[in-house]
């Protein structure tokens, strides 16, 4: 073989090699992904700021992650990601530490817009109409307490704040109902309702702290508090049925049709056991046992259109975490490398 036909190989055998490494699901290949998936929310470490999106491909069980860095030429978030929520090809990234709002293609992940950063401590978002409404913990107060907390207003058009809302202490979760804002007060015992057409405010008061919505089929609001379930009707914003679920860490999911809930539980600390209960919600039962069980799970969601259970495990804020895939019955169908602190997953 003459020094060139050598070479020739040599140059052929390392694209070749380059090739298979680059399809390596696990790696950060810069291709975009498919425009149907699952993206996995990587909250990441406060300090370090290097909160981050994977991309899990269903049909293929494959994970592509840093899709946002690889899509912007390997510009990074730049922060902790507190959630993600999508809306009509937009991608919302509410980010901590800096406090910002990040907007990207839910397409192909690229950034449309400069972020919003006119806020403090954003964590959840819902959408109504043209408005984006944004829970905002606000500045600390004295003790760790959150006296300034507010709902931020955002145009969708312009991605600009244009007015702010009151609410109570800690503002979790928020969904909007036939015109109606809940927002989960978690720093106090209360949902507060905002009625959008009216512009007036009222609570609702429990037993213990709110974190969370979801709704049933049927249209009524379930809220996980610290110690299980309240039903709320969202029309007569009355307290219909409640539920006492030991340790229950006030994140759950509803399956697609609306008749069941999947709520995470943990041990106290320095426990690190974790489960999750199934329950039946026209027949008001919770499992006798649990449907999942492991250690440090941290994020939580259904994807109605696949029936698939989808559980974020974050051994430390220091380290990758860890995604499993289940089926309804609680049987792993798949699990995947991530990024820090899968806290949650948003369906596309």
């Amino acid at each position: 073989m003459n020094r060139f036909t050598h070479l020739f190989a040599l140059v052929a055998l390392f694209a070749t090699l380059s090739f298979f490494s680059s399809c390596d699901t696990g790696d950060d290949g810069p291709d975009v992904p498919k425009k149907t998936g699952v993206l996995v929310i990587n909250e990441g470490n406060f300090s370090n700021g290097d909160g981050s999106l994977s991309f899990y491909d269903e049909e293929n069980m494959t994970i592509a992650n840093n899709v946002v860095k690889n899509a912007n030429g390997g510009a990074n978030i730049g922060g902790t990601i507190q959630s993600l929520t999508l809306d009509d090809g937009v991608g919302y990234l509410l980010c901590n530490a800096p406090d910002k709002i990040e907007f990207i293609s839910a397409d192909d992940f690229k950034y449309l817009a400069n972020p919003v950063t006119n806020l403090s401590q954003p964590r959840y978002m819902a959408i109504a109409g043209d408005k984006g409404y944004i829970s905002c913990w606000g500045p600390w107060g004295p003790g760790n307490s959150l006296p300034k907390s507010y709902i931020a207003v955002m145009d969708l058009k312009s991605r600009s704040i244009v007015d702010t809302l009151a609410c109570g202490s800690g503002p979790e979760g928020i969904v909007a109902i036939d015109n109606k804002l809940f927002v989960a007060n978690s720093f106090e015992t209360s949902i507060s309702v905002i009625d959008l057409e009216h512009m007036t405010s009222k609570k609702i008061y429990l037993f213990t702290f709110p974190r969370h919505f979801a709704v049933e089929a049927s249209g009524t609001l379930w809220a996980t508090v610290a110690s299980g379930l309240y039903r709320i009707d969202p029309t007569t914003l009355t307290k219909t049925d409640s539920l006492v679920v030991n340790n229950a860490q006030g994140k759950f999911a509803i399956d697609g049709d609306g008749k069941f809930l999947y709520l995470l539980t943990a041990q106290a600390w320095p426990g690190t056991k974790t489960e999750i209960y199934k329950f039946d919600i026209k027949n008001k039962t919770l499992g006798t046992s649990a449907l999942v069980t492991g250690d440090g799970f941290y994020g939580l969601a259904f994807n109605g259109t696949t029936d698939r259970l989808y559980v974020g495990v974050s051994p430390s804020f220091s380290g990758a975490g860890k995604i499993y895939v289940y089926n309804t019955k609680g049987t792993v169908i798949d699990d995947a490398d991530v990024g820090v602190g899968p806290n949650g997953f948003a369906f596309k």
